[in-house]
């Protein structure tokens, strides 16, 4: 990498792949600034402590996940959405081993709040797109909602679940599917 060209995208670029073959607790900032070939100091003009590199890099991890296929928006219902979904980060759990177990674990308590709002974003990026799919999915009994149980309550339930079936380490989405079709059908 070439000093005067580099940019957050290639150093990002280099923080997935220590992530991917590493793990999350490899990073840090003497490893990346040898491995992207740049002084530490220019890494610290990107990045002002390891707690933003973390943070930036889990950030950065978590958008490859959920954007490793784009074929999500062409699917015809809200399941095949989920179960699409679930594959993506499934495949990502596979592309960065331990990830999900391990990226708050390396944040000093400083930047825990920091992390905390970047997963937020990430993670109401991930529901709306979810709810985007429930909507569009004409099958749906529009009855089943209520004001005290509305498509936001079951985007939640959906999505914290998906997570822990993941974390969990279930190789299908085959019972939050059936879940979703007893419900909202």
């Amino acid at each position: 990498m070439n000093p005067e060209k580099t940019s957050k995208e290639a150093i990002m670029q280099v923080c997935r792949r220590i992530v991917s073959v590493k793990g999350l607790q490899a990073l840090n900032m003497r490893s990346v600034a040898k491995e992207c070939h740049i002084a530490l100091g220019t890494l610290y003009h990107y990045y002002s402590d390891k707690d933003d590199l973390l943070i930036a890099t889990v950030e950065s991890v978590w958008k490859d996940i959920f954007h490793m296929n784009q074929e999500c928006e062409a699917l015809a219902s809200f399941p095949e959405y989920v179960n699409h979904l679930f594959q993506c980060i499934q495949k990502g759990a596979g592309e960065y081993p331990n990830f999900f177990t391990s990226h708050s674990i390396g944040i000093a308590n400083s930047g825990k709040d920091k992390a905390k709002g970047m997963m937020e974003r990430c993670f109401v990026h991930m529901k709306s797109a979810m709810l985007a799919a429930l909507n569009s999915d004409s099958a749906i009994d529009s009855n089943v909602f209520s004001e005290t149980f509305t498509k936001t309550d079951f985007i939640d339930f959906v999505f914290d679940n998906m997570l822990l079936q993941l974390v969990h380490g279930q190789e299908d989405s085959e019972i939050l599917i059936e879940i979703i079709n007893r419900v909202v059908y």
